[in-house]
């Protein structure tokens, strides 16, 4: 008897032993695989950095930047509105395919500015430059961390005015699928042909920021992150958000309205915190 339990009581470190051998093999073999496939030990290295630069955190406090450029263009095209017929301008919008919400919302800005038009475009073109820089430095510092550069000198005007214009193209495009969704309906070429002006947008945005020793080659996939990205979370918007808001008014209103841009706002801003972080992972398994 006493020789079958010194043999159970040795068993029981043994099973022990061979099972931490078998766990530490196993996370030896996950590395090695990681290290030899490309496919692995790139989103390794993109969770590590995204945890390292607190992606998430960057996400949020830039989604911030942009709400308030989103404040003080509001002004400015409530000022300019201002200046127009708030019926045919409601009309105009509408036959450019704009959504109801934002069609009902750009006649009441008119009709509720037109006595106040000089105050908000003076107002507005003043915040939106501060605005517009504020949001630079941000996308300038998140590449900087994402690469580990020190930032580049700024250049205030120039910054804002850069963040400002393609902001801008960006709603540009956003209003143009809107037309062509109207005149045409749903149509995944349209999408897909939407996806290289914004890929090519974000490869020059790319080249200005912060990317090490990086060729532009090594730019595209974070450019194609936020070109496809941002097509997905329009359809999104589009599809199931938007129609939900406009049938649910009397229940959500203005604010239902508000939150929706808000989260549309901080997904994109993930997105671009997203492309640098990609960049670099492929960047470093490649080089």
């Amino acid at each position: 008897m006493s020789g079958i339990e010194d043999r159970g009581e040795g068993a029981g470190p043994g099973r022990s032993q061979r099972v931490r051998a078998k766990v530490a093999a196993t996370v030896a073999s996950t590395k090695s695989a990681s290290e030899r496939h490309l496919v692995l030990a790139v989103p390794l290295r993109a969770v590590e950095r995204n945890r390292r630069v607190a992606a998430s955190v960057l996400a949020g406090g830039l989604a911030y930047r942009l709400f308030l450029w989103l404040l003080p263009f509001g002004l400015i095209i409530g000022g300019a509105l201002g200046f127009l017929n708030s019926d045919s301008t409601e009309s105009a919008v509408e036959g450019g395919g704009l959504p109801a919400a934002i069609s009902d919302a750009i006649g009441d800005a008119t009709r509720s500015t037109q006595s106040d038009s000089w105050w908000l475009l003076t107002v507005g073109v003043g915040l939106l430059l501060w605005a517009g820089y504020s949001g630079a430095k941000a996308v300038r510092l998140i590449h900087s961390l994402v690469w580990e550069e020190p930032p580049s000198r700024s250049r205030p005007l120039l910054e804002s005015l850069a963040f400002t214009g393609m902001l801008c193209a960006v709603w540009a495009e956003i209003a143009l699928r809107w037309w062509v969704r109207d005149e045409t309906g749903p149509s995944l070429l349209v999408a897909l042909l939407s996806v290289a002006p914004l890929a090519g947008l974000w490869l020059w945005v790319s080249l200005h920021l912060p990317h090490g020793d990086a060729p532009w080659q090594a730019l595209l996939p974070g450019a194609l992150v936020i070109a496809i990205g941002f097509q997905v979370l329009h359809e999104v918007v589009v599809i199931y958000l938007v129609p939900k808001l406009e049938t649910s008014t009397s229940l959500y209103g203005s604010l239902g309205f508000a939150t929706t841009i808000i989260f549309f706002v901080y997904l994109i801003a993930t997105l671009v915190v997203a492309a640098p972080i990609l960049n670099r992972s492929l960047h470093e398994e490649l080089s």
